[in-house]
């Protein structure tokens, strides 16, 4: 990543709102964060949380590329960015700045992004936090931060319902214009980390094997990509 991320869309992956797979707890959130880059809600403060692979980069992204097409100055930093000496400096000159992963910040830096908030609000520009935690789990030894953190409105986001994941997995598959059976989905399904994440992982892997080799995806092809030793990897990865 670059190190000194002034526009930074390049940093989080290209994504939309469409391509954020829901059901009717996460709906409900991904028409929010669209809602508040839109500009339709006066929020000046989101903060994201839930575990790894719901899905809370990919709606940063989506809000980054939003306020982006909208024609403002966005930013996107992950929690261990931060923590780099400076690295918050100036960021209330943009009109959108996103911290994901809070819950790497160091106690460092802690006293770096209240400030950096405190200017923040002042020069009215919004802010997207992301972290695996509540705001008051976070640790944080600065209460004064974790009040801050609570200013706007918190969402905690639900992983996906095996229905959801069973969809998502789905419209992945077709928006490849690949085909698998239900027996296949059900067999990922049993078989990998039930994150979109991952799933979407899964997905890109099939598409490139299966395009170059040209076979529809079956079990055994699945097998034969994703060995054990695969499948534990994936699952680090996404952990």
């Amino acid at each position: 990543m670059h190190p000194q991320m002034t526009l930074a869309l390049d940093t989080a992956p290209a994504t939309s709102f469409d391509s954020f797979h829901v059901d009717q707890e996460t709906s409900v959130v991904r028409d929010t964060v669209r809602a508040f880059s839109q500009g339709a809600i006066k929020d000046e403060q989101l903060y994201l949380w839930g575990d790894t692979g719901t899905g809370k980069s990919h709606l940063m992204a989506a809000a980054c590329q939003v306020f982006s097409q909208r024609g403002y100055r966005v930013a996107y930093l992950p929690g261990e960015m931060v923590n780099q000496k400076g690295a918050l400096d100036g960021m209330e000159q943009v009109d959108l700045l996103c911290v994901d992963d809070l819950q790497r910040l160091d106690r460092a830096s802690e006293v770096d992004l209240f400030h950096c908030i405190n200017r923040c609000r002042e020069c009215e520009t919004q802010l997207i936090f992301a972290a695996d935690r509540a705001p008051d789990e976070l640790g944080l030894k600065l209460k004064d931060l974790q009040t801050r953190l609570a200013w706007g409105l918190v969402f905690h986001i639900q992983a996906l319902s095996d229905e959801g994941l069973r969809n998502g997995f789905r419209q992945e598959i077709e928006a490849r214009s690949l085909e698998a059976s239900d027996e296949v989905l059900g067999y990922v399904l049993r078989r990998f980390p039930r994150s979109m994440s991952a799933l979407k992982e899964v997905v890109n892997t099939l598409d490139e094997v299966s395009l170059s080799e040209q076979r529809r995806i079956t079990i055994p092809f699945i097998k034969t990509i994703f060995g054990e030793a695969e499948r534990i990897a994936l699952a680090e990865r996404v952990r």
